[in-house]
């Protein structure tokens, strides 16, 4: 194999290389819910003490929201969102929840401006 056709060959290599690791690589550019406390749709024995949630990157706290509502539509009063250690933001249960279903909604946006949002939800089986 000549020089030149080594050179084309590495070439078309690299951008074969690059299609492929384009989409990774922006997927981990975007802000993203990675796990919460309570989990999506987990059934709880008792009340939870707060609401955790994890995101793929630091999230900016001035803009970042949570909100916990039950079937009926009451809102659930939580305390102040703060930020914690893993690129996490949690929000205190102010009250010990009854039996029920359970919504939360949540926005922020990560240091880009970009904003993002979700729900999910929880039941509570039980309370003590």
């Amino acid at each position: 194999m000549k020089i030149r056709d080594c050179a084309i060959a590495a070439i078309i290599l690299l951008a074969m290389a690059t299609v492929v690791a384009t989409p990774a690589v922006a997927a981990n550019l975007h802000l993203r819910l990675t796990k919460s406390a309570p989990a999506e749709n987990a059934e709880l024995s008792e009340s939870p003490t707060e609401i955790r949630l994890w995101f793929s990157q630091e999230t900016e706290l001035s803009i970042s929201r949570i909100a916990v509502t039950a079937a009926d539509g009451t809102e659930i009063e939580l305390g102040k969102v703060e930020a914690a250690e893993e690129n996490a933001l949690v929000a205190a249960m102010v009250d010990v929840l009854s039996a029920g279903t359970y919504e939360v909604a949540w926005r922020t946006s990560s240091g880009d401006g970009h904003p993002i949002r979700g729900t999910f939800g929880f039941t509570v089986a039980t309370t003590e």
